[in-house]
């Protein structure tokens, strides 16, 4: 039996025990469905050391996802996702940090499974935890997107995430504070910048992570400087290191800094492309064709002068499913209007960068699921 130590978070005073709580050596306090009705009480188990087996609670978890996935949309899900990713990185002090990082990758793929556009249009959108979150969540996405298209194992995929979304575990703080600044990163800045894969990697080590595969590609998932081509010699890349990295590049153009507004997605995607190799960088040529000229999320101008949001791919990469938000002369559309742009008049002609529409979104209704 392996046990994981329990938090004053894990308890909620007046509900019933989700799992046995034990003691160190693994003797019961406490079964399932105990209820707890003070502070106190927690406080006495806290202070002996509150435990539970590790399978145990696992099993609890994924059965709380899946009774999840039955019961809530879509949008709601990819909200809970994010909410519990920055539950997770701000705290990797916590006892559970591995156990819920590796569920976490899991609750991902299903979620990425069962609705992949609506994830990708969510990645393109609101940021309510802060950048840094947001594009740890993002990078993760997108780069086990792209893995499916390389047919790399289950397993691999759920290291890509695990590693995505923990890459930059040691500076989250230091990614926010740097997004809104206007001066270039001060000299203890640019260390901690420099510094950061390895001592995440510490971090993680800290933790209690063991997996040698997602150590090793947070320490190395800077394979170049800037995202700039592959070297001639690839022998001692990491693959996984390697997809994180132009990922992590080419979603960091998409989002604003305080020195630039953010890159419409063709821009962003053709930068890469120029800067790290073109098709000779098998990472970013699959990035780029995976995700498209106008993913799901992204705002495009239409040749009748509308403005309109990107819900799903279409037939062809340069007709994708439109709905039309704001008229040409300015006009907010009450109901958002479905446009097919295959016909000339509704042509997508260019990308918009997302920080140019200043609307809120009802999701629900964009795609045909009832809203909340």
């Amino acid at each position: 039996m392996k046990l994981l130590r329990l938090c004053t978070q894990h308890i909620r005073l007046n509900h019933p025990l989700p799992w046995n709580v034990r003691s160190e050596p693994g003797q019961l306090l406490l079964s399932k469905g105990f209820v707890l009705t003070s502070q106190a009480q927690i406080d006495a188990l806290m202070a002996r050391g509150m435990f539970v087996d590790q399978d145990e609670y696992e099993q609890h978890a994924r059965q709380v996802a899946e009774e999840g996935f039955a019961k809530v949309d879509p949008f709601a899900l990819w909200s809970n996702i994010l909410r519990n990713v920055a539950q997770v990185l701000l705290h990797p002090d916590s006892p559970t940090f591995v156990t819920e990082i590796k569920l976490l990758s899991g609750t991902i793929q299903k979620a990425m499974n069962d609705e992949l556009e609506v994830g990708s249009f969510e990645m393109l959108h609101d940021q309510p935890v802060g950048y840094a979150v947001m594009h740890s969540l993002q990078t993760a996405f997108v780069a086990c997107l792209v893995a499916e298209r390389f047919g790399w194992s289950e397993a691999e995929r759920h290291t890509l995430l695990q590693a995505s979304l923990t890459m930059n575990i040691s500076m989250l703080n230091l990614q926010n504070v740097l997004a809104k600044q206007v001066t270039p990163p001060t000299p203890e800045q640019r260390g901690e910048i420099d510094a950061h894969p390895r001592k995440g990697r510490q971090m993680l080590e800290a933790a209690g992570v063991i997996d040698t595969d997602w150590l090793h590609t947070v320490e190395h998932h800077h394979v170049t400087q800037g995202g700039k081509p592959l070297p001639a010699d690839r022998s001692a890349l990491s693959p996984l290191a390697c997809m994180i990295h132009y990922a992590d590049v080419y979603l960091a153009k998409m989002s604003p800094r305080a020195t630039r507004p953010a890159l419409a997605v063709n821009v962003a995607a053709r930068e890469l492309y120029v800067h790290a190799g073109g098709p000779d960088n098998p990472y970013v040529a699959a990035i780029i064709k995976e995700m498209g000229i106008f993913p799901p999320g992204s705002y495009v101008k239409l040749a009748n002068g509308d403005t309109g949001v990107v819900t799903r791919k279409g037939e062809s990469a340069s007709a994708p499913m439109v709905h039309s938000l704001i008229s040409s002369d300015g006009w907010v559309f009450p109901d958002a209007k479905l446009r097919d742009t295959t016909k000339p008049e509704y042509k997508v002609v260019a990308a918009v960068p997302r920080d140019n529409v200043l609307l809120r979104l009802n999701r629900q209704r964009l795609f045909g699921y009832v809203a909340a």
